[in-house]
């Protein structure tokens, strides 16, 4: 899969994969999912902040990354206070 058969989507909107289809409908493909996307853009415009992608589902991706991070250093932390225990064993 080259990366000119992948058109890059926007936060709500994901890639487009034309690597399957037919070359002479890839053009047509890519412009309607650009469109797609201004479309979208323009939806989100006429929201309020509250409701906007990046303001919802962006949000609880950074809170998912955040606790993802802490879980991970509390796991190391628990393993290097048994590590600790052990050699004092």
């Amino acid at each position: 899969m080259s990366k000119k058969d992948i058109v890059e989507g926007y936060k709500g909107i994901m890639d487009l994969d034309l690597t399957d289809v037919d070359p002479k409908y890839k053009k047509i493909m890519a412009a309607q999912h650009l469109k797609d996307i201004d479309n979208y853009k323009g939806e989100q415009a006429q929201l309020k902040p509250h409701l906007r992608y990046e303001n919802t589902i962006g949000k609880v991706q950074k809170i998912h990354e955040k606790d993802a991070y802490h879980l991970h250093k509390r796991t190391i932390e628990s393993e290097e206070e048994k590590r600790k225990y052990f050699e004092k064993s």
